[in-house]
């Protein structure tokens, strides 16, 4: 585990580990993460398993940033469960405006569920592009805006409008 003496030591840490991680799931080609509940919590695992205690674990803490109150922790369990069930349930999109469309949806609601203690984001981000892949959309979330971004994300809390733009500018068809 980090031993991280002050929060700019923990970032730091965090920072690298993820990097670190990401980088070798990367290498093996993210096979061994299925995109399921499960594979969401050991996506979280592999990334942050160097830096803290409860990676991969959802929180048992209630959790807000600003004026966002995230799901109540009581109910993480349930609202994940459902929330999988539509991904795995999602039929194939046949466009790139639908493909952006519920890709702002799924994004906005595990946002919303936010359901780990730290790295969210980055756990997020990675698994709706790993989801997006499935599908056959590319994701270059690496050509966003990132002040448009952390601005739609906010925003989607009650409209995904923007995230839906920031999605359509940013995606394609895979060439599988």
């Amino acid at each position: 585990m980090l031993d991280a003496q002050s929060h700019e030591e923990l970032e730091e840490g965090e920072s690298l580990a993820f990097s670190l991680r990401a980088s070798e799931l990367e290498q093996e080609g993210y096979a061994s993460i299925p995109l399921t509940m499960n594979g969401f919590q050991k996506l979280h695992f592999h990334f942050f398993q160097d830096v803290y205690p409860f990676a991969g674990q959802f929180r048992n803490v209630q959790l807000k940033k600003m004026d966002t109150l995230f799901c109540q922790f009581e109910y993480v369990n349930d609202y994940a469960t459902n929330l999988f069930r539509q991904l795995d349930e999602e039929p194939p999109w046949d466009s790139l405006k639908k493909a952006a469309e519920r890709l702002a949806y799924f994004k906005s609601e595990l946002n919303m569920l936010h359901p780990f203690r730290e790295g969210n984001g980055r756990t997020i981000r990675t698994f709706i592009y790993l989801y997006a892949l499935e599908k056959g959309i590319i994701w270059q979330y690496e050509k966003m805006d990132k002040e448009r971004y952390i601005t739609a994300m906010i925003k989607a809390v009650t409209d995904t409008s923007i995230l839906h733009e920031v999605f359509l500018e940013t995606i394609d068809f895979s060439e599988v």
